[in-house]
């Protein structure tokens, strides 16, 4: 667990309460002038680094969150199978009401998401312009064009994020109210939302560049070509070319580098011994010297081991695992601390980080099975049943057996990815692409595709104060 350095160029963080929040005010804090900040493939490669550790939930004080612990927190805790409990600290509690209030523009979680991503994006624009002019260093390992693909890399999935939660889905009543498109390092400029294509259609051209320049073997801290082939199957599901995602997600299928996640390897995946399994593409790094803030760690509020011991699963979503399901009693428990609350159902405990040191799993190569799973829902529902069979039967539960057909075979297969992949960033915005309504059985939150919270998250009141070209989404 190599300790990542921290870019030099970190934006200067706006606090909650400050008047100046949104992307464009954002400034790098560099100690040389702007145009010689990146001056050779050594400090570029500092550079680049920093923009990883922009994933973390604090940098160099800054209140940051979004990979590390929001993304995977809300997309858990705003759809069907996770809740705060009863007993909670008042984190994401409103996640809880029936009534919506989370979806609001004064909401806090809300508004650091959003400036997270758009810091991640800025200083990635900011490495970017440096493209072309950093000779290669025959003392540096590696080249300057695989860390121009790293930086797109980063930028691209930063606009992922930011275009699944903050407008709506492609093709959908809402085209031309994306998110801001800042392509080049220019503080103190506003600029309108672009559309969604046009944003869709950026992510794209990020991920075509950085797959003519990143290297094939990065580590797992770090972005690779299969990191890239893995982004570029959501992209092709989110734009519903399903052609094309099933193509990109047998890419990573018949990738030998990384191998799929074995029943024998489930109880210590999320342990720091499991940090090294051949399974993990890319993963946020965490270490004894850099841990993620107490209050903001992904440790904190989940498990019966946080800080905070609040968010958990449903028994709705822990019955759906047979009895010979290895990950039953392993990253989701039903006895011990659970037991003792007073949440009717009682929760489960999802056990999968325990640990604060452990780094924070973003992309791993059974991913790519569930992409191909729901494309081939869409162009070949037959062998998606196969192939579904095929996985859990294989890798998780030997008595598995499902025989359902049309719209109940695509929410077997997604439930199927919950199962598997629980707090690692998925399961709000697969319901919402998808167009799958729900009912969160322990709060009983309902969100169906025609109400504006499954559409969109209501920007923050911040961008909206100071950036006169931007305007709400619609409904809010």
């Amino acid at each position: 667990m190599k300790k990542i350095k921290i870019l030099l160029i970190v934006l200067v963080g706006a606090t909650l309460s400050s008047c100046k929040q949104e992307f464009s005010e954002e400034l790098p804090r560099v100690t040389l002038p702007l145009d010689q900040a990146i001056s050779n493939e050594k400090i570029l490669n500092t550079a680049v680094n920093g923009l990883y550790g922009l994933y973390q939930t604090q940098t160099n004080g800054d209140a940051l969150n979004s990979y590390g612990a929001m993304i995977p927190t809300l997309e858990e805790l705003l759809a069907d199978n996770g809740f705060v409990a009863i007993k909670n600290s008042n984190r994401f509690s409103t996640t809880r009401d029936s009534n919506l209030t989370f979806y609001t523009q004064n909401n806090a979680d809300i508004a650091t998401l959003w400036l997270s991503l758009y810091k991640i994006i800025a200083n990635a624009n900011f490495v970017i312009s440096y493209e072309g002019k950093i000779p290669d260093d025959p003392n540096t390992s590696g080249t300057p064009e695989n860390l121009f693909g790293q930086a797109y890399v980063v930028r691209a999935m930063a606009y992922s994020s930011l275009v699944s939660l903050f407008s709506d889905n492609f093709n959908g009543s809402n085209p031309d109210v994306g998110v801001p498109l800042p392509l080049d390092f220019k503080p103190g400029t506003n600029l309108p939302r672009a559309s969604v294509k046009q944003v869709y259609d950026q992510i794209l051209s990020d991920l075509t560049k950085a797959g003519s320049l990143i290297g094939t073997d990065n580590g797992n801290k770090k972005f690779n070509a299969v990191a890239v082939d893995l982004l570029l199957s959501r992209y092709y599901l989110a734009v519903k070319n399903y052609a094309q995602a099933n193509t990109y997600a047998q890419k990573v299928l018949d990738n030998s580098s990384y191998t799929l996640l074995p029943s024998s390897g489930v109880a210590n995946f999320f342990g720091v011994d499991g940090e090294g399994n051949p399974e993990t593409i890319f993963q946020i790094d965490y270490n004894a010297l850099d841990l993620p803030g107490d209050n903001d760690g992904i440790t904190a509020t989940w498990s019966s081991v946080g800080r905070y011991k609040q968010n958990f699963a449903t028994q709705t979503f822990f019955n759906k695992l047979g009895t010979n399901d290895v990950r039953r009693g392993t990253w989701y428990r039903n006895t011990g601390y659970v037991l003792t609350l007073n949440d009717n159902p009682k929760p489960i405990d999802v056990m999968k980080y325990t640990v604060t040191d452990r780094d924070v799993v973003v992309m791993r190569k059974t991913e790519a099975v569930f992409n191909q799973l729901e494309a081939l829902y869409y162009t070949n529902p037959a062998d998606a049943l196969t192939k579904l069979n095929a996985w859990v039967k294989g890798y998780r539960d030997t008595g598995y057996s499902y025989s359902g057909s049309g719209t109940n075979l695509l929410q077997e297969i997604l439930m199927q990815k919950n199962l598997e992949m629980f707090l690692e960033g998925f399961r709000y915005s697969d319901l919402k692409r998808n167009g799958i309504s729900f009912v969160n059985p322990q709060t009983q939150v309902a969100l169906t595709p025609s109400k504006v919270q499954f559409k969109a998250f209501p920007l923050p009141q911040a961008e909206l104060n100071t950036n006169t070209l931007i305007s709400q989404f619609p409904g809010y």
